[in-house]
């Protein structure tokens, strides 16, 4: 009788909550399809790369997400969203890889599977939301809104720089690349999201990650451990953004910037024969590795390091029935703020001056429009200027895209995509005059 009591009580709890959860929603994208690609790289385009593939994602980004409602009353409601990115074309079917770790994200976990939103949030009618966890960035979102090809990944897109992974290309003299132009998401990370007060809205963010521990250096000695020379040290991570959009009839405008700022102190070495310089004096600090004669031989691992990257966007759109104009700017800017002088030899010293590592600016435009009630149609064109920093390459850069959907139903569509980049006036040891095109024949299904 009690364990029937028990369980009686334990389907009522669980029935409780059920009704309590206002909304549960499995939504998802599957985009599959054909991907060829041509790319000229190296010195004056002597590497020509070809690829052809049964590849995915190439309109938008396959994924599988949960998200939620509860109502608290009050006009107040509690939401969470889980988003993992898809890999339909192959055995791992949720993996974040290297491309995503190293460039169109930041503070990956890496994993096996791709996390890409994980956040949980409070709203208030009238006044806004908030919410912490794994997000979009404000530059991302005001992006988004004035994208003309709404992010898809065919090259062609100056702004947002989708480089397909259907091919190598994307190094850093093109000025296309995956996740140059701004930082998609953040981890770690406050949003807040006001409503809409007479057409203006405003929104902010603020990301951190910091660990801070005592660092240990002993003084010109040898570390015969896999843990080095040294321990402990700085490791932070932080990044604070702010947006604002305005809608008035048919016109929209955002602005957003973002900053970020990665410290770490010297780090751990990752095996033996590394000498710690010493605790004093211009070379503090640094770690040198050590061949078996006791030769200070390659570069300083790891010296300490203060990297800012600030990214601002502008973009509009206006929409004239017939059509939608976009226009967009985006400017990026990293820096590292520390400089640093280390030995490189027996007698050599090697320093490396603080100072910019990225400048990269650009702006297009573009349409967007229902030629029929089931063929949708866009165009965009841009230009732009990157500069790599002391003694890398410069290159101004073009790039533009064509494509096209075909709504079989309203969650089916065909598509083709077409996009081309080009460089121009490249300086540095990375060759000039390079160049890439790619083109996408897919479906995509949403649900």
């Amino acid at each position: 009788m009690k364990k029937s009591l028990l369980a009686v009580a334990a389907i009522g709890a669980f029935a409780s909550a059920a009704q309590a959860q206002s909304s549960v929603t499995v939504y998802g994208i599957l985009d599959v399809g054909y991907i060829g690609s041509n790319a000229k790289e190296g010195t004056n385009g002597a590497t020509k790369i070809q690829k052809s593939a049964f590849g995915q994602s190439a309109e938008q980004t396959s994924r599988l997400g949960f998200k939620g409602t509860e109502d608290l009353g009050g006009g107040a409601s509690a939401f969470f969203t889980v988003e993992l990115g898809l890999t339909p074309q192959n055995s791992e079917l949720s993996g974040g890889t290297a491309e995503d770790r190293t460039q169109r994200t930041t503070q990956a976990s890496g994993s096996a599977v791709d996390n890409r939103q994980s956040f949980v949030g409070l709203k208030k009618n009238g006044i806004g939301q908030f919410a912490f966890g794994r997000q979009y960035t404000p530059v991302f979102n005001t992006g988004a809104a004035t994208s003309p090809g709404q992010y898809n990944n065919v090259i062609g897109d100056v702004v947002y720089a989708g480089a397909s992974s259907a091919f190598s290309s994307g190094t850093v003299v093109t000025g296309t690349n995956n996740g140059i132009g701004f930082t998609n998401r953040a981890s770690n990370a406050l949003t807040a999201q006001s409503d809409r007060f007479a057409g203006f809205q405003v929104g902010g963010m603020y990301a951190m990650n910091n660990q801070n521990q005592t660092q240990t250096a002993p003084d010109g000695t040898f570390a015969t451990s896999a843990t080095g020379g040294s321990a402990g040290g700085n490791t932070n991570w932080n990044g604070w953004g702010l947006n604002g959009n305005f809608t008035w009839q048919k016109l929209y405008v955002g602005v957003a910037y973002q900053s970020f700022k990665t410290q770490y102190s010297t780090g751990v070495p990752a095996g033996n024969s590394i000498q710690n310089l010493g605790s004093v004096g211009a070379s503090a600090g640094q770690l040198i590795q050590v061949n078996g004669a006791g030769v200070r031989g390659v570069a300083p691992l790891f010296p300490a390091a203060q990297i800012s990257d600030k990214q601002t966007l502008v973009g509009a759109t206006y929409d004239f029935g017939i059509l939608k104009a976009y226009a967009q700017w985006v400017g990026r800017k990293v820096q590292n703020d520390y400089a640093y002088t280390a030995n490189t030899d027996a007698a050599g010293i090697a320093t490396a001056a603080a100072g910019e590592q990225l400048n990269r600016n650009a702006q297009q435009i573009g349409v967007r429009s229902y030629i029929t009630p089931t063929i949708e149609s866009w165009a965009s064109i841009g230009n732009g200027k990157l500069k790599g920093g002391v003694g890398a390459a410069t290159a101004n850069f073009v790039g533009w895209q064509v494509g096209s959907n075909y709504y079989l139903s309203k969650r089916t569509n065909l598509y083709g995509i077409y996009g081309q980049s080009q460089t121009s006036s490249v300086s540095g040891a990375v060759g000039s005059n390079t160049g890439a095109n790619q083109y996408a024949l897919g479906v995509r299904h949403t649900f």
